[in-house]
């Protein structure tokens, strides 16, 4: 699933440069030689250094290095000139999902990502797990106001059903379940699931009288 989510957003790009960056950088990513596509891209953006899709695929080889607060400044760079840059605000939602688990900020890169992406994209499951997931975690952490849990059943449910056969489908349904007949009624500020692992072992317990 790994190089589906990172690399399906990068088929529409093309460069006519006289020496093809883009594609050798590519290639070294699908090969997961990042340190090696990190270079390439740099070279790339010595030869033309306002590219933002040089400057998006170098975030990215920065991601996959775990060099996430480099990744960021080369992302940012990019959302600076385009707000809109669907693959980098992608990454910047996986780089914040991976990076000391800064799921807030992921949702917020997701969410922004989310109108441009195609429903029949790959990348559209993908999102909605991203947030629904990134949620899931806040719940157990700093806790969810009641539309920022509705907006987590939403799109845990929006994954289910485009991915019904996927592995982790029973544990998505089950937490779908537990959230609705658990959660706080709309008065309550702010729902926190105290203790993550007696709500899993609820589910785990769900799961097995399936």
């Amino acid at each position: 699933m790994k190089q589906l989510i990172y690399l399906t957003l990068l088929i529409p790009f093309i460069s006519f440069a006289q020496r093809n960056y883009l594609d050798e950088g590519n290639k070294l990513l699908s090969q997961n030689k990042n340190m090696e596509a990190e270079e390439i891209f740099k070279e790339a953006l010595n030869s033309e250094k306002d590219n933002l899709i040089y400057r998006t695929q170098l975030g990215l080889s920065l991601i996959n290095q775990g060099e996430y607060i480099k990744a960021e400044k080369q992302l940012e760079k990019v959302l600076a000139k385009d707000p809109s840059n669907t693959a980098a605000l992608w990454y910047s939602g996986i780089n914040n999902f991976q990076n000391a688990k800064n799921f807030r900020k992921a949702v917020i890169y997701f969410e922004k990502a989310y109108p441009f992406i195609p429903k029949t994209s790959p990348q559209f499951f993908a999102v909605n797990f991203f947030i629904g997931k990134s949620y899931r975690n806040l719940l157990y952490t700093e806790g969810l106001t009641y539309e920022e849990t509705s907006r987590m059943l939403e799109t845990s449910n929006e994954y289910v059903r485009l991915q019904p056969n996927a592995s982790d489908t029973d544990q998505f349904i089950s937490f779908i379940k537990y959230v609705e007949e658990n959660r706080f009624p709309p008065n309550v500020k702010k729902w926190r699931v105290v203790n993550e692992n007696n709500a899993d072992e609820l589910i785990n317990k769900e799961l097995e009288r399936k």
